[in-house]
């Protein structure tokens, strides 16, 4: 299908639309209600209440009187400003269901990924695009091909609340609510002009963080109409390389050098500064007769100390280098700017038309890795920049070429996203009971990304092979001896200190990738209460929706020739429509006690087919104080764009490689999508119960379980060449390997082949009390929201593994956020302490025999706020420190440089100050 087909837009639109208001018409006529008669300018405008009624996030029916039967965290504006976050997602990735698998401190190494410093929401470490990213209550157009939404595009001043559902909501949003749903919710009408400005800075003199806003709005037209504009701009300088922190030692795990199967000692142990001896600054003959021999800066040869080299000696401690990841940038640089405008006008006493418009921009920085050569490369005898002393060596050891590694600066990911958002709709009162929400939305996202200073593998190695011309005596590219015209320019690598700036614009450049992504939403829904029944009103409500969602994208053609080391990106193209229509009904069964909550959707998507979800919740409140709440769902994620579409996303990926004694190697692998797939299943079930003993407490605790069936995924690398060395010849069409019979790559694509179960136990405590001995307008406010995962399994048909405990990735038992607030006339100070529970690094391993230490100790973060109010209360002042006790991170020993920012703390303690004013 050509992305360039018709827009979804305005004929389905309209007839969507058009339906929805026929259906309108019929229900006001029921209601004995007349066409509305124009609005006059002295009319007193029907108060918005009707609009704002449905609020719980979750589903189209629960008002605020009602507890929902899926749980929902709320966080007020008053809580996110306490926290003075640079960025809001900072913040939310401190709740205990969150987990932060990207954001500027997490997959900084990703290269190829084209997502490197996006802060995208993942709720269970089920994957952001298991999560589904709302603004009041609207689907947001995706920053990535998955769909994912890179929150730094959302108006963070703008936000007055965030719902998030921690549990499936398919029947009432669509499509990825497996994990649940996160939703924004703006101030849409506020009036007055306020403001804010912060800055921040980490206790290591690094990270500058700057940020500032404005907000106006005004009402106009005697009330009828009002008008938002809101704009930010922040910058965060980032963090250098990892090993700039005191507290950097490189942890890796390796293949014990002194195990033996007999001897007692672990097979594997946890070393500093883990590196790859195949690699060095200024070159190194990795085998050979010669191997071990480096090059010092005038190119003279010298002996490279590896360190300790493992078993198989693919991977060694120490030596010449500090790790293979040491240069990867702790955090990423980032700066953002945000427009946000809104109109809105009451057309007459029952309706209100209103136009929305966003555009935001965020470019994040990062160093990502070595351009790295594990001996990959070679050079001759007769290179023309070979030391006399090394040409000797190679003739006395009969050796006319060898495999050459090299390290050859860092690559480093620019990842530029701009998004672009309008709304336009209707919403609106239809007779005493129903109301209209109708609208159309149009979203862009334009992500260009860059990886600066790549080395182009094809030019380096005729570079490298640099020869004397016999006819000018010049040294020259040898291929430029054939073909003089081909532009190679000769590079002496040699001990790193005579790479002539000519040679080296030659040999790095940045490869790129352009992508657009476009989203077209058209949607209506009635709500309303058809029936009053012995225990209440019965509330439905129902609508269509139709989504378009498409791509288009353009590479540098020398990664479509794939000659990039990193970064050798294929453009994608494609498009995807769904159309849908739902059904949700409250029924009251004994009045306030007893509720029953159902919705179904049927979604007919153009190339996974139909697919059908549903919920059933039920609230009991036996007792005022005491409510059960249980809910069972069926949710949905359909392929997304890149599962369907993806031309191919190239990355460097290491591997052990079992026909060679399991010999550590980095490979190439190549993601493709495929058109095949179908929407994947997921069955949820909670039950819990809401508790308020006396009037200042108020508590929850829900068991949740999501199980996922035909779960689209990949098998893991490692599952895959085993398979083939297990001699499962189908699964072997995937594994490139090279003439010694080496693996070399691999080409993979998602299947529903997965089964994901996931299980778990919730917490969430408030307790509020004026302390009246204290003063007037005194309280003490606390809460503690805690996470208890019991289950996280992952299946396919060669494996199952539970991951629950594991802190190398985002599956701790225990995390827990607590917080308490004590208020004083204008005064407010806060603590806050962040809990991640101990775990180990792999559940299969047994410490002594395994590994020799597989425990990783539980920890937890102060934090402190306080803020003061002046200036008849237009003004506020206000600091956090994050970090308090700059709490290093907990080492992880089989993880990149042996940290792990999706649990931990990176930065170290952090400052921030800022000014809020309001007129």
């Amino acid at each position: 299908m050509s992305v360039h087909s018709k827009p979804l837009s305005l004929i389905s639109g309209t007839v969507l639309l058009a339906g929805t208001l026929y259906a309108a018409s019929a229900i006001a006529a029921e209601n004995g209600q007349s066409p509305p008669a124009e609005a006059t300018g002295d009319a007193t405008p029907a108060t918005p209440t009707t609009l704002d009624a449905v609020s719980v996030t979750g589903s189209r029916v629960m008002s605020a009187g009602f507890e929902s039967p899926t749980p929902v965290t709320s966080i007020t504006q008053e809580q996110i400003q306490a926290e003075a976050p640079n960025s809001i997602v900072d913040y939310i990735n401190t709740l205990p269901a969150m987990a932060g698998t990207r954001s500027p401190t997490q997959g900084n190494n990703a290269i190829s990924s084209g997502a490197t410093g996006m802060s995208l929401l993942d709720l269970r470490g089920l994957g952001a695009e298991r999560t589904l990213v709302l603004v009041d209550g609207r689907r947001y157009v995706g920053s990535t091909l998955t769909g994912s939404v890179d929150a730094n595009a959302l108006p963070t001043g703008l936000i007055k609340g965030v719902d998030i559902v921690t549990g499936g909501a398919s029947s009432v949003y669509g499509s990825d609510a497996v994990a649940g749903v996160v939703n924004f919710m703006l101030d849409k009408y506020y009036t007055g002009t306020k403001g804010y400005v912060q800055a921040g800075r980490s206790r290591h003199g690094d990270d500058d963080q700057a940020s500032a806003g404005i907000t106006f709005g005004q009402a106009f037209a005697d009330d009828r109409g009002h008008f938002l504009i809101n704009a930010e701009h922040a910058t965060s300088d980032g963090v250098g390389a990892v090993r700039d922190r005191p507290w950097f030692r490189g942890w890796g795990t390796m293949v014990n050098p002194g195990w033996t199967a007999t001897n007692g000692e672990p097979n594997r142990i946890i070393v500093p500064f883990l590196n790859r001896p195949n690699e060095a600054v200024g070159g190194l003959i990795t085998s050979g007769p010669l191997k071990w021999m480096a090059f010092s800066p005038d190119g003279t040869p010298r002996t490279f100390d590896p360190g300790m080299l493992d078993l198989t000696g693919s991977s060694s401690s120490g030596g010449e280098l500090d790790g293979h990841f040491a240069s990867v940038s702790l955090k990423g640089a980032s700066e953002r700017q945000n427009l946000f405008a809104r109109g809105s006008f009451w057309i007459n006493d029952n309706f209100e038309v209103f136009a929305e418009a966003g555009h935001a921009n965020s470019v994040v920085r990062t160093n990502s890795s070595y351009n790295y050569y594990g001996g990959s490369l070679t050079i001759s005898r007769d290179n023309a920049y070979l030391h006399p002393l090394v040409a000797q060596a190679m003739d006395n050891a009969g050796v006319r070429s060898a495999a050459y590694g090299l390290l050859l600066g860092d690559a480093s990911p620019r990842v530029e996203t701009t998004t672009d958002r309008a709304v336009v709709g209707l919403s609106g009162q239809l007779g005493q009971s129903w109301t209209l929400d109708a609208y159309y939305q149009y979203g862009r996202s334009k992500l260009h990304t860059q990886v600066q200073n790549t080395s182009n593998t094809t030019r380096l190695k005729l570079a490298i092979d640099a020869v004397v011309d016999p006819a000018s005596g010049r040294i020259v590219c040898r291929s430029s001896l054939a073909n003089p015209g081909n532009g190679c320019v000769p590079l002496n690598t040699f001990g790193g200190a005579n790479m002539s700036e000519q040679a080296l614009a030659y040999v790095l450049g940045s490869p790129e990738l352009r992508q657009t992504m476009k989203q077209e939403v058209v949607s209506a829904i009635l709500r309303g209460e058809p029936a009053q029944l012995p225990a209440g009103p019965l509330v439905t409500a129902f609508g269509v929706e139709a989504r378009r969602e498409s791509v288009e994208g353009w590479a540098d053609p020398a990664g479509l020739r794939r000659e990039w080391l990193f970064g050798n990106f294929l453009p994608t193209n494609g498009e995807n429509e769904v159309k849908e229509a739902f059904v949700e009904a409250l029924v009251p069964l004994v009045a306030d006690e007893l509720s029953l909550n159902a919705a179904a959707r049927v979604a007919d998507y153009d190339y996974s087919g139909t697919a059908f979800t549903w919920k059933l919740g039920v609230t009991w409140s036996p007792l005022d104080a005491l409510t059960v709440r249980a809910a069972r769902s069926r949710d949905i994620r359909a392929p997304n764009l890149a599962d369907l579409y993806q031309a191919g996303v190239t990355q460097r990926q290491s591997v052990t490689d079992p026909w060679f004694n399991n010999t550590l190697r980095n490979i190439e692998r190549v993601m493709t999508g495929n058109l095949n797939l179908k929407p994947e299943e997921a069955d949820t079930t909670s039950l819990g119960i809401v508790f308020s003993p006396w009037d200042n407490f108020q508590g929850a605790v829900d068991y949740y379980q999501i199980e996922i069936k035909d779960a689209i995924t990949s098998l893991s690398n490692q599952q895959v060449i085993q398979r083939c060395y297990d001699g499962d010849t189908e699964v072997c069409r995937l594994v490139q390997r090279d003439a010694t019979g080496a693996v070399s790559g691999l080409t993979m694509s998602p299947v529903n082949v997965a089964k994901r179960v996931i299980r778990g136990i919730d917490t969430d405590l408030i307790y509020s009390q004026p302390l009246e001995g204290m003063g007037d307008n005194t309280s003490l406010e606390m809460r503690l929201i805690a996470t208890r995962l019991l289950e996280s399994t992952s299946e396919n048909p060669f494996a199952s593994y539970d991951y629950a405990g594991e802190n190398t990735g985002s599956s701790p038992k225990w995390r827990a956020l607590a917080n308490a607030t004590l208020r004083s006339g204008p005064a407010r100070i806060g603590a806050s302490a962040r809990f991640v529970g101990s775990g180990v690094l792999d559940n299969t391993w047994v410490e002594g025999v395994d590994i020799d230490d597989n425990h990783v100790p539980s920890t937890w973060y102060l934090g402190l706020s306080g803020a003061y109010t002046f200036g008849g209360e237009r003004f506020e002042a206000y600091f956090n420190v994050d970090n308090v006790l700059d709490k290093a991170p907990v080492r992880i020993g089989n993880n990149n440089n042996g940290i792990n920012g999706v649990l931990y703390d990176l930065v170290g303690r952090y400052y921030s100050v800022g000014l809020r004013f309001s007129f």
